[in-house]
């Protein structure tokens, strides 16, 4: 970790961006092998097998790695940046938000009901068009992820 941030500000990434970037993966992995001492003391506490609490808690939980590259693509989202705008800062969060809620769909396989595992994929390849907020990638992401969803919403109806 200690020399992801100087390797990142070398790309010309701003330093506090970069320092968050690596701090959110830190904490990351207190909940994704092999390393998941969160998930694995959980594990202790519920009397589960660790190594399927720790793929669980690494299944739930990796979605929210989409979010230290929205940083680096989008710093608008940490309100720091000199060149902040109000409207950036909305198209990235609407991404951020539908980008994680896809690519925790696609990892837990599940939206109205069980999804295919060639869904899944779909879907959890459209979820990374997010990851680089702006209008064209969301409109491409969409296109990718929401026809599946919709067809699980008119198939249950």
């Amino acid at each position: 970790m200690a020399v992801a941030a100087p390797a990142l500000a070398q790309l010309n990434i701003e330093p506090l961006v970069a320092h968050f970037f690596v701090f959110y993966y830190g904490v990351l992995a207190d909940i994704t092998p092999p390393v998941a001492l969160a998930a694995y003391a959980a594990s202790g506490i519920a009397k589960s097998n660790p190594f399927k609490t720790g793929n669980t808690a690494f299944r739930l939980g990796i979605a929210k790695a989409l979010v230290p590259f929205v940083f680096v693509y989008s710093p608008s989202l940490l309100l720091i940046t000199g060149d902040f705008e109000i409207d950036r800062l909305v198209i990235t969060l609407v991404g951020v938000l539908i980008g994680i809620a896809l690519l925790g769909i696609a990892f837990t396989g599940y939206f109205i009901s069980n999804l295919n595992n060639y869904h899944r994929w779909i879907i959890g390849i459209g979820s990374l068009f997010f990851v680089a907020p702006g209008i064209k990638t969301m409109i491409v992401g969409s296109l990718i992820s929401f026809p599946i969803l919709i067809y699980q919403y008119l198939k249950k109806n």
